[in-house]
């Protein structure tokens, strides 16, 4: 019987012109453990979307790699450690997202396996891990170094669960005090106003002031459609719904966490770049994207997601290297900043909490009590107004009698 092991494949498109079609490659595994590339046709481009590629191409995977994984005989203590994890872990975290997996997966690839993986699960202890903990410092952050113990933690508690070891030789690991700090810039209302003043294109400004002022994840940003806008001009109201998100290139209808669905109001100078925008945009129907690629000699299709990290390069450096900022900028940076102005501005740190929709109290501080909605809204006119009042004045001009 061929070994389970999770995978998601890889779309592929075969051909040119009308001919040209989607496949799907993925392994498959004899009983030895040898594996093959696989290849099966998807359908034409020309007739099918590339979501609706890619919801094919997991049907064909799950059904092609279903098999059970095989009863573990021996000791199961001398399994390796990346068989375990790949074979063991991974296909029990079925519901994880197609970006939290890329995220831990990478991490794991990068400083976890190149150290513990071809070695017995079972001859990994305690002083091990923390040396391997140890290791990784100074060179890289207190928070990556959290993150790399948080998924050996895991990893082990799962072995233990399934009685492959009896301890978990992560669970009392530290983070070493040589850990440098992480880097967490936080942009000025000077830096911020004269940067919005730089982007003179509607979509470019609108993109900007969403993610700043809605203090919007990247994924949130460029995954906003028009269902999401709402604006009730009687009431007052304007806010956007954020029930999906983008991620390489694909809508995905879905979020971080229960939290992140959420209404974020918009502040005044927000609404008038995105009233602009809508003015301006060919196709504003429900489904379309207020961010959408126009394809001028980008990777994506028009009217798919944007790639976050060209537009960055593109629009925004630019202007930040122009400007002396002497960090790049980018949506975490912002959501950083929203969060330490508007408690600066006095907001409360349940408001803060509130406005960046994190699942944990604890991510923002540990402020348990759920702020209403209306002091959202307070904080972030008040913020658009503290960035804004930054603008420096430029004199007026005397004329001679």
């Amino acid at each position: 019987m061929a070994r389970a092991r999770f995978q998601e494949g890889s779309l592929i498109i075969v051909g040119a012109g009308s001919k040209a079609r989607y496949c799907v490659q993925y392994r498959i595994y004899d009983v030895a453990g040898k594996s093959r590339l696989k290849k099966e046709s998807i359908g034409l481009v020309s007739k099918m979307s590339r979501r609706e590629a890619n919801k094919k191409k997991t049907e064909i995977v799950t059904k092609g790699t279903s098999q059970l994984p095989e009863p573990v005989g021996g000791n199961k203590s001398d399994m390796t450690f990346e068989t375990f994890y790949r074979e063991r872990f991974l296909i029990l975290k079925a519901n994880w997202s197609k970006a939290h997996r890329k995220n831990s997966i990478w991490q794991m690839d990068n400083y976890v396996l190149p150290k513990f993986g071809s070695l017995a699960i079972g001859s990994i202890d305690k002083v091990m891990v923390q040396a391997g903990l140890n290791s990784l410092s100074p060179r890289y952050s207190k928070s990556t170094i959290r993150h790399v113990r948080e998924k050996l933690v895991a990893v082990f508690e799962e072995a233990v669960e399934q009685e492959f070891i009896n301890r978990n030789p992560a669970k009392k690991s530290t983070i070493p005090t040589e850990a440098r700090a992480p880097k967490q810039p936080i942009i000025t209302p000077e830096q911020l106003i004269q940067l919005i003043d730089k982007l003179s294109d509607a979509r470019d400004k609108a993109i900007f002031l969403v993610g700043t002022f809605c203090a919007m994840r990247t994924s949130e940003v460029f995954g906003l459609s028009w269902k999401q806008f709402h604006h009730n001009k009687a009431k007052g109201e304007s806010y956007l719904m954020i029930d999906q998100i983008a991620f390489e290139g694909e809508v995905l209808l879905t979020t971080k966490n229960d939290a992140s669905e959420a209404k974020v109001p918009i502040g005044g100078r927000t609404l008038k770049a995105i009233l602009q925008l809508q003015k301006e945009s060919k196709d504003t129907s429900p489904d379309a994207l207020l961010f959408g690629s126009t394809n001028k000699n980008g990777r994506s299709k028009i009217g798919a997601p944007m790639y976050p990290g060209i537009w960055l390069r593109k629009k925004i450096q630019p202007i930040v290297d122009e400007l002396g900022i002497p960090f790049r900028v980018n949506f975490r940076a912002t959501r950083r900043t929203a969060s330490t102005m508007v408690q600066d501005s006095g907001g409360s740190l349940a408001t803060a909490q509130f406005l960046l929709r994190h699942a944990s109290p604890g991510t923002t501080a540990a402020v348990y009590t759920k702020p209403v909605h209306e002091s959202v809204k307070r904080a972030v006119k008040d913020y658009e107004d503290l960035v804004y009042a930054s603008r420096v004045k430029k004199p007026k001009s005397v004329r001679a009698k």
